[in-house]
């Protein structure tokens, strides 16, 4: 494993040169757990995916990865405080083109992977089957790889934006066509409301399909109201992108920015406190990887028995024309 190492730690490296002596360092199993990536949003199904740890040194190619995802749970259910709701299982192998999209975008999973491997989710398939309501509070419990592991999410109240709107960005001199997607947010004067953003443009690629295929968060995409609290402000966001994308636009000097022409759909939604705290732990450990001075920072999950998120989303869309 190679790592860039800072000039001055690189000339000390060189002076004790002579001094190197070879380190086995014993590193402990500690046992596969299980993940949960689940959510339920107001007026959609709820969905679940389920993931086991890996070893740091552990393969990186298709099959492990496949692997990693878990297709055989005992039990997903989620309880709405009147009716327990069994999930229904859902995989991705024998499933049409046109539905590995609609799985794509609910499931956050890039749509190659969904064709190369089987990975499922589980959800409320039943016409009557349960939908997520404002203000309701839902149980989850998991029984997967001999382990249990529950959770509890309420859906928030929705809080929408005054308005959002696109403006270049003026980073680059004569550039007149990049730029963010702004929002407009009068925050109730009750201190605890968190968000969450995220945005999706619709317009055709080059290819002639939806430059995006689901809603992407960027990094630090969620926040709370501790210093905002009772205000109205003004805020933006950077487009973001999907890890490992191979998108020439995720590539480029058009890398995280809108661009005139696009049409873009922006999900604003309401979250719990916990809920918050998972998402602003998780790009806290995204962005310091790497990094020998920054802190390290644990995942805050709320999953009792395992790790990952249950997320309740409280859901207001717009769409915005890249027009400045």
């Amino acid at each position: 494993m190679r790592r860039h190492l800072p000039i001055a730690l690189l000339s000390a490296a060189i002076l004790l040169a002579g001094c190197e002596k070879e380190i086995t360092v014993e590193l402990p199993d500690t046992g596969a757990k299980v993940v949960v990536e689940g959510s339920i949003e107001n007026g959609q199904r709820p969905i679940v995916l389920l993931t086991r740890t890996q070893s740091y040194f552990a393969p990186t190619n298709l099959a492990a990865i496949a692997a990693v995802f878990i297709s055989d749970a005992d039990t997903v259910t989620v309880d709405d405080g009147t009716t327990v709701h069994g999930l229904d299982r859902i995989c991705s192998a024998g499933l049409p083109d046109s539905v590995l999209v609609l799985a794509s975008a609910a499931t956050g999973i890039d749509i190659n992977l969904l064709r190369a491997a089987n990975i499922c989710a589980w959800t409320s398939t039943a016409p009557d089957g349960l939908v997520g309501e404002p203000g309701r509070t839902y149980r989850l419990r998991v029984l997967a790889d001999g382990q249990e592991l529950t959770a509890v999410t309420t859906i928030p109240q929705v809080a929408p934006l005054d308005s959002a709107w696109f403006r270049l960005a003026n980073e680059r001199p004569n550039d007149d066509s990049l730029g963010f997607i702004w929002g407009r947010l009068s925050d109730p004067d009750t201190i605890g409301n968190a968000y969450r953003w995220f945005a999706r443009r619709i317009n055709l690629g080059s290819n002639g399909r939806p430059k995006d295929d689901r809603f992407i968060s960027p990094l630090f995409g969620a926040f709370e109201d501790r210093y905002v609290n009772g205000l109205t402000f003004d805020f933006d966001y950077n487009r973001g992108n999907v890890a490992f994308s191979g998108a020439e636009d995720d590539n480029n000097e058009e890398s995280g920015y809108f661009k005139r022409g696009d049409t873009v759909v922006v999900k604003f939604a309401s979250i719990g406190q916990a809920e918050y705290r998972f998402f602003n732990s998780y790009s806290i450990n995204v962005t310091s990887q790497g990094d020998a001075f920054s802190n390290p920072s644990n995942v805050r999950s709320n999953i009792n028995g395992g790790l990952g998120i249950w997320v309740g989303y409280a859901s207001w869309l717009d769409t915005v024309v890249c027009a400045p």
